[in-house]
C-alpha cells in the first residue's frame, strides 16, 4: 500500500500539495492560448486530479526496479515509457472532461488544442519528478527500517548481558552465606531459582508492562532480603497510571541492584531503598533512591547496571528518554524519564 493511504490525513494533504502545480498550469494556459481564468480552471482541475493519481503509480514501479540492483538502461526505458503513457492518459482524461464543458464554453476544445504540446511536456516532466521523489522515499524507508533492525539487535545484545551479571552477583552472595548461615543460603537458592524462572519467562519479549517489571524487581528483592534481613527496607510508591506503561524488561531491577550493592551494603545498619513512579502526560518518571556511606571505600557506583540501562534507553528511545544521577552527602538518586505507551500483549 502506498504510504499516503496509511494515514487518514495523507490524501487531503497530498492533493493540497498539488495546488501550486494547478496554479502553474492555469497560468501557462492563460499565457499560451489566452484562456480566461474560468476556462483555465475548467481545464486545470481535471488535469491536476488525473495527474495526482497517476503520479502515485511510481511507488510500485520504483519498488520493482531498485536503483542499486536494476540495470540503468532498464530503469531509463521503463520510466520513460511509463511517463509517456501517463502523459497520454492524463491528457485523454482532460480532453474528455473538456468535451463535457462545451455547453458552457463552446469553443474551449478548439482553443485548448494548441496548448497540448506544452501540457504534454509539463506532465511528462512532473511524472519523472515524482519517480525521483519516490526513489527518495524508498531510500528513507529503507534507512529507517535498517535503523530499527539495528536498534533491535542492540537491545537483544544488551539484554543478554544482564542475566549473567545479576546471576554472578547472587551466586557470590550465596557463596558468602554458605559458611556463615547455611539455612539462609538454601533459602536464597530457592528464591533465586524463582527469580530466574520469572526472568527467563520473559523469553524474547522486547516489552512488558511496568507492573510486570515491578513484580520481577520484588522477586529480586526477596532474594536480597534473605541476605540482608532487617538491614534492607523497601518503600514503593507507584502511581497506578504507570503500571500499564510499556517498558523494556529488566529496566528497574538493575537500578535496584545497584542501590543495594553500592548503597545498603556499605551501611552497617542498612537502609531503605525507595522506588517511586509518576505518570506525567505522555511520560513516566521513575526514581530509585538509597542512602550510602560516604566514608566507605570508594566503589564504582556507576556500574554495569546503570550503564546497561542507559545504553538500552538510548537504543530504544533515543533522545526521548533520560537517566539522571544526583548525589548528595549521603543519598544516591537515579531518575528515569521515558515515553509512556500503553502496553499491548501483541507487542
Amino acid at each position: 500500500m502506498h504510504p499516503i493511504f496509511q494515514h487518514r490525513s495523507g490524501l487531503p494533504l497530498y492533493f493540497a500539495a498539488w495546488m501550486p502545480f494547478a496554479l502553474l498550469f492555469a497560468l501557462v494556459l492563460r499565457l499560451s492560448v489566452h484562456l480566461g481564468w474560468m476556462e483555465s480552471a475548467a481545464v486545470t482541475v481535471p488535469l491536476i486530479v488525473a495527474l495526482a493519481f497517476v503520479c502515485l503509480t511510481p511507488w510500485y514501479s520504483c519498488r520493482a526496479l531498485p536503483l542499486r540492483s536494476a540495470q540503468p538502461w532498464k530503469l531509463i526505458v521503463s520510466h520513460l515509457v511509463a511517463a509517456m503513457c501517463a502523459s497520454a492518459l492524463v491528457l485523454l482524461v482532460t480532453r474528455i472532461c473538456i468535451a463535457g464543458w462545451t455547453p458552457i464554453f463552446p469553443d474551449l476544445p478548439t482553443r485548448f488544442h494548441p496548448a497540448l504540446p506544452i501540457l504534454d511536456g509539463m506532465v511528462l516532466l512532473i511524472f519523472l519528478l515524482s519517480v525521483a521523489l519516490h526513489y527518495v522515499l524508498l531510500a528513507m524507508e529503507s534507512s529507517r527500517r535498517a535503523e530499527l533492525l539495528s536498534r533491535e539487535a542492540e537491545l537483544k545484545a544488551l539484554k543478554a548481558q544482564v542475566n549473567p551479571h545479576f546471576l554472578f552477583n547472587s551466586l557470590n552472595s550465596i557463596s558468602a552465606l554458605t559458611t556463615v548461615d547455611p539455612a539462609k543460603a538454601r533459602d536464597m537458592c530457592v528464591r533465586l531459582s524463582e527469580f530466574l524462572r520469572s526472568s527467563l519467562s520473559l523469553g524474547e519479549r522486547t516489552s512488558i508492562p511496568l507492573s510486570e517489571e515491578l513484580a520481577l524487581t520484588r522477586t529480586y528483592l526477596d532474594v536480597e532480603q534473605v541476605r540482608f534481613g532487617q538491614r534492607l527496607r523497601v518503600m514503593q510508591d507507584m502511581d497506578v497510571n504507570c503500571c500499564d506503561c510499556e517498558v523494556p524488561p529488566l529496566l528497574v531491577q538493575p537500578l535496584v541492584e545497584n542501590a543495594i550493592k553500592h548503597g545498603i551494603a556499605t551501611l552497617v545498619e542498612g537502609g531503605e531503598v525507595a522506588i517511586r513512579g509518576r505518570r506525567l502526560h505522555r511520560f513516566i518518571s521513575l526514581v530509585i533512591e538509597n542512602p550510602f556511606d560516604p566514608e566507605a571505600p570508594e566503589t564504582r557506583r556507576n556500574g554495569f547496571g546503570l550503564i546497561s540501562v542507559r545504553n538500552r534507553l538510548a537504543a530504544r528511545y533515543g533522545n526521548a528518554a533520560r537517566l539522571e544521577i544526583q548525589v548528595t552527602d549521603d543519598r544516591y538518586r537515579v531518575a528515569l524519564t521515558l515515553p509512556c505507551e500503553d502496553f499491548h500483549p501483541s507487542t
